[in-house]
């Protein structure tokens, strides 16, 4: 019999990569498990559901990877999302799988040598044309913000660029 990996093992392998693959695995086993079958709408559903209860928030998810155009969750729904999850178990968990800026994951290479580095922690999302930072940044009077920033029809290094600034500018507070 073999032992299935965590959750915390799973969103470790899932999200400083930002692996697409396993976070749409992700969603089909929340519809398994709690939608009753195991496809991306019913784990959609499953998330959208849960958010919606427990935290009032109202997210529009049709999959797990954030790579379809039907996604429309707003950035102050993901920011509300991520300040509602903060003093949680589950926040603590989120926090720690996240990419760390100047370190691991996606945020490996993006601001080095700044405030941000290492006292960030991020989520990435890019498509043409898209790109998205999310996460924490622990600011230098010791608090712990929560950001979301989404950019669209810009290039990728010049949305990277802004989204790092921002990051960095929070960091800094």
């Amino acid at each position: 019999q073999a032992q299935s990996p965590t959750v915390t093992q799973l969103l470790a392998l899932t999200l400083p990569p930002s692996d697409n693959f396993f976070a749409e695995t992700l969603v089909k086993d929340l519809g398994a498990r709690y939608g009753g079958a195991g496809t991306t709408a019913a784990g959609a559903a499953v998330v959208t559901r849960t958010i919606s209860t427990l935290l009032g928030i109202h997210p529009h998810v049709v999959d797990g990877s954030g790579l379809s155009e039907a996604d429309k969750t707003s950035p102050y729904q993901v920011a509300d999302l991520l300040v509602e999850l903060a003093p949680t178990p589950i926040g603590a968990v989120l926090r720690g799988s996240l990419a760390v800026a100047g370190l691991t994951g996606t945020l490996e290479l993006r601001m080095r040598g700044t405030r941000a580095a290492g006292n960030c922690q991020g989520k990435t999302g890019t498509l043409t044309g898209v790109s998205n930072l999310v996460g924490y940044c622990q600011a230098a009077d010791g608090h712990t913000l929560a950001f979301a920033i989404f950019t669209d029809d810009i290039p990728t290094e010049t949305a990277h660029t802004f989204q790092d600034h921002m990051a960095i500018t929070v960091a800094d507070y």
